[in-house]
């Protein structure tokens, strides 16, 4: 398993930064299996989302409403997937977490919580 996430987890990382790309991401940091992805409400200043945005959670929950699992923690979503992730499931769940940033840029929009950028 250890040979296994030495090899998938660069992979993993890789794809996950390229949701730098949506200006709600203000970081995406971890190593291997251990990931993080941060949420503000500028991309360029890292400012943060008001609290009632209630961004991690959001944002959890439309990853769930996909079937991935994130663990929100205030403006930050972690990702500790099971340590057997091929690279078909990492890009499903990176597609996931694509589609739902998406939607909670949507939301928030809509809501008026988050002007973008």
């Amino acid at each position: 398993i250890c040979e296994h996430v030495r090899e998938m987890g660069p992979y993993f990382g890789e794809q996950l930064q390229t949701l730098r790309e949506y200006p709600i991401v203000g970081d995406v940091r971890g190593s291997h299996f251990m990931m993080c992805i941060e949420n503000v409400a500028d991309g360029e200043t890292k400012s943060l989302l008001p609290a009632e945005a209630e961004i991690g959670n959001r944002f959890a929950r439309h990853c769930q409403e996909r079937g991935v699992i994130v663990r929100p923690l205030a403006h930050l979503n972690v990702l500790s997937p099971p340590l057997i992730l091929d690279r078909a499931q990492i890009d499903t769940i990176v597609e996931v977490l694509h589609e739902s940033i998406l939607t909670t840029m949507n939301e928030l929009t809509h809501e008026g919580l988050w002007k973008g950028t």
